[in-house]
């Protein structure tokens, strides 16, 4: 019954761990420079003034 009770107070603190630490890992922060290229493009194209 201990090892049980053990087993599933570890389970529920590994999760705790990776659910509140999923924002310093990973690729979150990370600037999408292709997605801010592609919008500046298009932005830029559609304000040019083509007479």
């Amino acid at each position: 019954m201990t090892a049980l009770l053990l087993a599933l107070l570890l389970t529920a603190a590994f999760a705790t761990v990776i659910v509140l630490g999923r924002g310093r890992f990973g690729s979150t922060d990370v600037v999408d420079r292709d997605a801010q290229r592609l919008c500046a493009e298009l932005t830029a194209m559609g304000s040019a003034d083509h007479r």
